[in-house]
This record gives structure tokens, sequence and C-alpha cells, in this order.
């Protein structure tokens, strides 16, 4: 599916689905005597035709219609009823897919209609909710709810699709994740679903550059990385508490992160991993490539004296005394949330490519000292 690029939302609620539209899958389909190409193609459209009917509407789902506003940073307790309505939102949406993937994962398939029992919908901690009769009847389901049971009607091939989509999702990921809903939401058929996932995602790649305005440069920056021999991953999440993806290239120590996040304004951020090898580096700065020289004078702080390095006096201060440019300046290494930007450019990038090498000198004992 096609991805605008957007930078204004009427609602929040549009704000959040534009994530889940741009998480969506590349269709590649699954071997399957239950389900055909054909079959699943088909659905792989109506499942993103439902995202944007709903884009367009959110009330279809009964979301929270409170005009757009987005977070300045990641310090969500600062607005703390801003928060409450996200994850409202958030919530109501991944109740509705996972009650359609439980149905239909649990339920029993008999020609052109599908039932699932209330029992089985409780013991899953799932449930039915009269908006999605609307919702589902956009993509051609019908809904009845009984006394003891839900049942859905649609064209047999559909119900098979849905059937092997549910069956393709990823259970029981860890002890906090008993499945994987944004591959169910994003209707993924194949692929692989290890986490952090590690298989194709190129096309997600190319969505975040074109979204913003970068002209093929993360592609660029993915191809030496992998020349380079940076290992490509990327940890995504759709839960009741919000939804986002980080694509990252790793080397031994360091490497780029790229990510969305709608809670902010600026939803997509481009950067480095972490700050393994830096207070290392600053002990060496004189012996260090000039562009890493001025990049650590840009990313790291004079020490203001706030003594958070010491962890209450346990520890002595971590500020390190470095020169440039002929003055002297006194260089705090708790530089972290400077590692991230709003955007990217080849310079940037060129010079965080020098950064990982030199973490990589560094920073690989860093566990140790």
């Amino acid at each position: 599916m096609t991805i605008e690029p957007i930078k204004t939302f009427d609602t929040i609620a549009q704000r959040i689905l534009y994530g889940l539209r741009f998480m969506y899958s590349e269709f590649v389909p699954a071997a399957s005597e239950i389900a055909d190409e054909q079959a699943q193609e088909k659905l792989h459209g109506l499942m993103a035709q439902m995202i944007d009917r709903l884009y367009e509407n959110p009330k279809l789902l009964g979301l929270a219609g409170d005009a757009d506003e987005a977070f300045a940073c990641e310090l969500l307790k600062c607005n703390p009823a801003l928060d409450k309505v996200y994850k409202s939102i958030f919530k109501a949406i991944y109740d509705f897919y996972k009650f359609l993937y439980i149905s239909f994962f649990r339920g029993e398939a008999n020609g052109d209609c599908l039932s699932i029992s209330s029992a089985v919908l409780r013991e899953c901690k799932a449930s039915y909710k009269p908006p999605y009769k609307t919702l589902l009847k956009e993509i051609g389901i019908e809904t009845e709810k009984g006394k003891t049971e839900i049942i859905f009607f649609a064209e047999e091939a559909m119900i098979q699709s849905l059937r092997l989509l549910a069956e393709k999702t990823p259970v029981h990921i860890n002890n906090w994740t008993s499945c994987a809903v944004s591959n169910f939401a994003c209707c993924s058929f194949a692929g692989d679903h290890t986490f952090p996932f590690t298989g194709d995602f190129d096309f997600l790649l190319a969505r975040v550059d074109l979204a913003a305005g970068l002209n093929g440069l993360l592609l660029e920056i993915k191809d030496k990385c992998l020349e380079s021999g940076y290992e490509k991953l990327i940890y995504w999440h759709f839960s009741a508490s919000g939804i986002g993806f980080n694509i990252q290239f790793k080397n031994k120590v360091g490497g780029f992160a790229f990510g969305y996040n709608p809670y902010k304004y600026q939803q997509f951020s481009f950067g480095t991993l972490n700050s393994i090898g830096v207070k290392a580096m600053l002990e060496d700065f004189e012996n260090l490539d000039p562009d890493l020289q001025k990049y650590f004078m840009d990313v790291c702080k004079t020490c203001n004296g706030c003594l958070g390095c010491t962890k209450g006096g346990r520890n002595k201060i971590f500020a390190t005394n470095v020169k440039y440019d002929g003055k002297e300046y006194h260089l705090c290494n708790d530089n972290y949330g400077r590692h991230t930007w709003d955007t990217i450019d080849r310079d940037l990038a060129a010079v965080l490519f020098k950064y990982h090498a030199a973490q990589e000198k560094y920073g690989v004992n860093w566990k140790k000292k």
C-alpha cells in the first residue's frame, strides 16, 4: 500500500492509525492448502482497506475524537491527561484485533461461517463489542451475537484466509506477550517472525525514507552497513498501551537506530544505539578523527556540576577534560539522549559510521571496566 508523508492530523486517533497503516505489510503469500495465493492477496487488500476506512472515520470503532495533540518529548508524565487519551485509543484498536485474532485462531469454521464461543473469548481475555459489527461489515464480514457464541459470515475463501493468518501469528513470544497481534493486524502471512525480527523489512525502511524526505539515504546506509558486517533487525510492537518500531543496524558495540513513535510531534527519529565507549574516547580526545572531535563537541554537554553521574557520591565525576580549537572544555559523558535527531543527512551518517568504528576500538570491553 502507498503511504503518503503526513505532517498533520485532525485527531489523535488518526495520528495513531497512521502508524498502523505505516507498519502494514507488503503482500507475501504463504504456502497453504486452505487458502490459495489469490484469496490471501484479496484479504491483504481488504485488511488494508479496513484501516483506511477507520482512518477516515475513527468513530467506526468508537475511538475518542480528541483533536490532534502530541508530546514534544518522550516524558509522557508531563501530560497524564493526554497520555490517558492515547492509551484509550491504543487499547480500543488492540482489543479489536485481539478479538478478531482469537476468533479465527480458536473458532470453528463451517463453509461460509465461523463461530467462537463466549467462554473461549473470556478465557483469552477477549470480547465482542457492538462497533465491531459495523467495522467488519466494511470488508464484507457479517457478525451475529448469540447467547453463547459469536458467529461470522463471509465468503469461505476469506474465512480460510483469516484462519491461515491467525495460524501464522507467533504466540508465547515472552512472558509478557501471548501473541504478536501486530503480525495479524498488518496481515503478514509469511516471513521470519522471531523477535527481534530479522527478515526482509526493506519496505518499511523505504517508507521511513520517503516520509522523512531523505531521498534514498536510509537505503544507502543499509547497504553500507551490510557491506561492513552490521546485523539488521527490527523491534516492533503493537499492544494495548502503544505502537511503534525501531529499525537497527548493529555492529559489535553500537549501530544505527531509526524509530517511529506516534506520541511525538516528530514521529520519526534517527540516531545511534548507545554511548558505549564515549568516556574512553574523550580520554583519548587528541588522537580522535577531527570529525569525531567536532561530533563530541556537539553532543556532549559541558559539565554543570549536577553530580548525577556520581550516583549520590558513590562514583567519581565522569566528566573529562579535553582541548578543542585551542580551548579547554570539561565534557559530560552522559550524552545518550543527544545521539538522536529528527532527521539525518549524509554528513551526519558519515560521522556516525566513524563513531561506530571507534566504539569497536574503545568500547568492546566496557563491561569489565
